[in-house]
């Protein structure tokens, strides 16, 4: 196994620094298309020259070492800083996936020790410090998330800072307008909404999880999902159901004035 080590700081002397979030990439040794699907967005994603790699979850179904290990080495191949967190099937084996899902077992499995359980990555602007805050919302064998104490706790120690700051994490803490999806978000939204409501700084919330690209306000707070580098879900359903737009990034640019501006990005079909 490869060790992984996470920068703690980065230095930018430019105005803005850009992060090129990539989500739900669920490869699979079942599903040779899996690994070319994430390789066209990471693609696509470097052609935009970004600062930093940030990868929201489901990295690999059923967590398998192996294919860590090629994602691994993918990402240092690009000498670009990378963050890796994990999503419900990198800490969950799907059993019976030609059944319906309700007849469908989940199976819980170690998270890979490469992965982040809390991190801060403190961004260095010539004029402006930022922080991105990342925490892991998997929960071992099931879909839905949840934030343990240690890492509410991490997040309230370190937004006591006052710097303008990103939380990362993969299960979307507010619904997003599709009931089926929404029932597996983050279970005790409540208790992070009220760990925020504490500060002014959180300028913005990056999620996975829902294969969609969404751009909410809630509670003063940006909260962006991003595409999937697999399938797409369609949104504003109550039932599951796949679309056909094409998988992409999100990018985000963060600048001295302590602003941020983000957009979504997608291959061709």
């Amino acid at each position: 196994m490869q060790h992984i080590s996470y920068s703690d700081t980065l230095h930018s002397d430019k105005d803005s620094f850009a992060i090129a979030q990539i989500s739900d990439l669920h490869l699979s040794e079942h599903n040779p298309k899996s690994f070319e699907q994430f390789l066209a967005v990471l693609d696509l994603a470097l052609t935009h020259q970004p600062d930093l790699l940030l990868l929201t979850g489901d990295l690999v179904n059923d967590g398998v070492s192996e294919v860590y290990d090629w994602l691994f080495a993918i990402l240092k191949n690009t000498g670009i800083p990378f963050l890796c967190l994990a999503g419900n099937h990198d800490v969950t084996q799907e059993i019976g996936h030609d059944l319906p899902f309700d007849e469908r077992t989940f199976r819980p499995i170690a998270k890979d020790e490469r992965l982040i359980d809390t991190h801060r990555l403190t961004i260095k602007l010539p004029h402006a410090t930022w922080q991105i805050l990342v925490v892991n919302s998997a929960i071992n064998g099931q879909i839905y998330g949840r934030l343990d104490d240690e890492s509410l706790d991490f997040l309230k120690t370190n937004l006591s800072n006052h710097l303008p700051t990103i939380i990362a994490m993969h299960h979307h803490p507010h619904p997003v307008g599709s009931a089926w999806i929404d029932e597996y978000r983050l279970k005790n939204a409540d208790e992070f909404w009220r760990t925020l409501a504490t500060f002014d700084n959180a300028k913005a919330i990056l999620c996975g999880h829902v294969h969609q690209t969404h751009s909410l306000m809630v509670q003063g707070v940006a909260l962006d999902t991003c595409p999937a580098t697999s399938r797409q879900f369609a949104p504003h359903r109550d039932e599951f159901a796949i679309d056909d737009i094409a998988a992409g990034f999100r990018l985000i640019q963060i600048c001295n004035k302590k602003t941020l501006v983000t957009c979504v990005k997608r291959v061709q079909n």
